[in-house]
């Protein structure tokens, strides 16, 4: 299929202009430091990998330099076609857990779609998640 190539860097603005319309409704866009996540103490929490199996359709990774071409699904259901995604998701690390805030009524990943994914593939039926609040994501913004 092709390659897992870094994607051009792009202003914030331009980012948001090639979302898909189905990312912006599901995912918040707050921009949000990966350094100040990783930071935060919150308690771990027990999360059926089922309950956030629906955020696998979504588009989020590149693919030969694009933004936004492949699906966790995809990677699942043909990982000879994206080598270089399958690589990545069986590389994380599940002994770190998952951040996830509740987002229009849902539970959605912040950081983690990756363990979230090789958790599933592994046939786990939970993985340790850390919950944000709405205030622990305004803690983590990044300056405008």
């Amino acid at each position: 299929m092709g390659s897992d190539r870094v994607a051009p860097q792009v202003s914030q603005e331009e980012l948001l202009a090639a979302m898909p319309g189905v990312i912006k409704e599901t995912l918040p866009l707050v921009p949000w430091r990966i350094q100040r996540l990783w930071r935060l103490k919150l308690p771990v929490q027990r999360i059926a990998v089922d309950e956030l199996a629906w955020l696998f359709e979504l588009p989020l990774w590149q693919l030969n330099g694009e933004r936004f071409r492949v699906s966790p699904r995809q990677v699942r259901e043909d990982p000879d076609g994206y080598p270089d995604h399958l690589r990545r998701v069986m590389a994380s690390d599940l002994s770190y857990p998952i951040h996830l805030v509740e987002h229009n009524g849902r539970l959605v990943v912040l950081d983690g779609f990756h363990r979230l994914l090789k958790a599933s593939i592994q046939g786990r039926r939970e993985i340790d998640a850390m919950v944000l609040s709405r205030a622990d994501l305004e803690s983590i913004r990044a300056p405008a």
